[in-house]
């Protein structure tokens, strides 16, 4: 048995066992979270930008496009060019409850990413650069629910979380993923720092001692509580990165240790596609603009949303010799 620790309040004996107790810090409160709900914290500084660029494949595009949807892996699952992201000491057992879709703040057209994102068909890659959507970020991004594995939805941190986990006549769940609630969602930039930075090699866990002589009246009443810190992960690279001038959407889960899902879908609202600028691979050969308008047009959006899509060829094109 481990360390009691006994409290007695208005005639109540409670009695807790220690031998576990920690305390885990969540993310920074954003001025549009909701009291005991979902934190949404978007970070002044992505406001500056037009566009939020993603370069992928054909048929990734036609999924956004076909389900409204946008990946989010998790740290532990995503294919991370730089992995002291998901390997900060003291809190690497977080990463697989925090959650990432990764954008590049930029007009400008990267080699780089043509290079390596997108699959292997090269000629079959496309640069989708989406209006800003830190900017009016609900507008654009579903805060009720997002898609886990089975196409099961799971619930942002809202009332209907709590009431529907808690209704004992909520019996039918097939459609539905409760074992978490997503429980922040941030818009924020990387931050890029030197590789010998002591960020890397910091330790983001230790004690604290927490005094509950006063509710006690035990002089000797101090606890020792073993504290986290995974509000590091994710956030910063090292800044041979730097070129991907890159911005975040980051999820955090209710349980800050689950590890049951490797990716959540974002449902994406239609106004998210308003004024996206396509622009097709530089080692188009020709064909791709037709796959893309056939995408765009059997999509379902709005009439008025898919006239202000514009396609256009790459600026390299032809000029990538290699």
């Amino acid at each position: 048995m481990g360390e009691k620790l006994k409290i007695k309040l208005h005639g109540i004996s409670i009695e807790a066992d220690l031998s576990d107790a920690s305390f885990i810090l969540g993310e920074p409160i954003g001025q549009n979270a909701n009291a005991g709900g979902l934190n949404i914290n978007i970070s002044e500084g992505t406001k500056q930008y037009d566009v939020m660029g993603y370069t992928t494949d054909l048929n990734t595009m036609r999924l956004i496009f076909q389900n409204k949807t946008f990946r989010s892996s998790s740290l532990t699952n995503a294919k991370l060019n730089d992995t002291m992201e998901k390997q900060r000491v003291g809190v690497c057992e977080f990463a697989s409850s925090r959650f990432i879709t990764c954008f590049a703040h930029t007009h400008q057209e990267s080699v780089p990413f043509w290079m390596y994102y997108g699959k292997d068909v090269r000629e079959e890659k496309v640069l989708l650069q989406f209006r800003n959507f830190a900017v009016n970020f609900e507008d654009c991004v579903r805060t009720d629910f997002a898609k886990v594995k089975d196409d099961k939805l799971c619930f942002f941190r809202t009332p209907e979380y709590g009431s529907t986990i808690n209704s004992q006549w909520f019996s039918d769940t097939s459609q539905y993923d409760l074992s978490a609630c997503i429980d922040s969602i941030s818009v924020l930039d990387v931050e890029y720092v030197s590789p010998d930075s002591s960020v890397f090699t910091e330790d983001n866990s230790g004690q604290a001692d927490i005094d509950f002589g006063h509710v006690t009246g035990q002089e000797n009443a101090v606890v020792k509580l073993q504290g986290f810190n995974p509000t590091v992960l994710g956030k910063q690279k090292s800044n041979p990165w730097e070129y991907e001038k890159e911005t975040r959407i980051l999820c955090t889960l209710s349980n800050p240790t689950f590890k049951e899902w490797d990716y959540i879908d974002l449902q994406l609202h239609s106004e998210m596609f308003r004024g996206l600028r396509i622009i097709l691979s530089p080692w188009d050969d020709g064909a791709l603009r037709n796959k893309v308008e056939e995408i765009v047009s059997s999509s379902g959006l709005p009439s008025d949303i898919i006239s202000s899509i514009v396609i256009e060829d790459s600026a390299l094109k032809g000029t990538l010799n290699f």
